[in-house]
């Protein structure tokens, strides 16, 4: 089976899908072995599509596993339920204004970047990104942000999380940022020229966080695992409440012990 351009095709129900392209396997850490030409290559790609539903979707070894753009209305998104994508450069690509997408329950692993949302107003619900680059990326579009990420487990990727230029906020509810990608190393959490980023809920373990001097970053019911580095560079905002360090969570900001707690 090749792979699926649904560009302009609307109402539709996929099911079931599997496509094994020839890109190159994942080896890690942003392995130049995936090269960006391979960007071209996907296995499904939705555009100026109304109501698709894309349900079990397997790729893998493409530029881009699943690449969605250019919504054509505010009412007119889809979903993605179930499924697995892997060994790709991007493993899901929402961008170009593909806006009302709603993911959950997929597995992403073993590519440079897991997720990237280049878009607003999409959801990301009960899914895992694994061994990845990035694991999740939340990037500044045409009107960017201002959607969720909900119950999602991102683990042992080089940077669990990085939100890079986004204006317009993003929450995090109840998800898990845990570890590198080597299992017990410390993994990455990165806030860069970002406003209202809200992580509420879920588990923050082995993981550096920075916030840049031009970042907002809100930690709210938190719990701390392992070792957290947070640094903030002069400038940029980091409030946390409610937050709760279990025994030998060994918490540092910018340096020095801290409870998990800001005044």
């Amino acid at each position: 089976m090749s792979s699926i351009d649904l560009t302009g095709v609307s109402d539709i129900v996929l099911p079931s899908f599997k496509w094994t392209g020839s890109g190159p396997l994942y080896d890690g850490y942003g392995d130049p072995s995936n090269p960006v030409e391979n960007n071209a290559s996907f296995g499904i790609k939705v555009k100026t599509s109304k109501m698709f539903s894309l349900l079990d979707p397997n790729i893998s070894r493409v530029g881009n596993g699943i690449d969605i753009s250019q919504t054509p209305a505010w009412q007119d998104g889809g979903s993605i339920r179930g499924g697995r994508v892997s060994h790709c450069f991007r493993g899901l690509w929402i961008h170009d204004v593909g806006e009302g997408v709603f993911v959950s329950d997929i597995n992403v692993s073993d590519c440079v970047f897991g997720i990237v949302v280049d878009s607003g107003n999409s959801n990301l619900a009960n899914g895992q990104t694994t061994r990845n680059s990035i694991g999740v990326l939340i990037s500044g579009g045409a009107n960017n942000g201002h959607g969720s990420v909900m119950g999602w487990n991102a683990r042992h990727n080089n940077y669990n999380l990085s939100c890079q230029n986004v204006t317009l906020g993003h929450y995090f509810g109840g998800c898990n940022f845990i570890a590198g990608q080597g299992g017990s190393d410390q993994g990455k959490i990165q806030i860069y020229n970002s406003k209202g980023i809200m992580i509420d809920g879920g588990q923050i373990a082995y993981d550096d966080i920075t916030v840049d001097a031009t970042s907002q970053l809100i930690l709210r019911d938190v719990t701390f695992r392992g070792p957290v580095n947070i640094t903030v560079t002069a400038g940029g905002v980091f409030d946390a409440k409610g937050c709760y360090a279990m025994t030998g969570a060994a918490l540092t900001l910018n340096g020095a012990a801290f409870s998990g707690n800001t005044p």
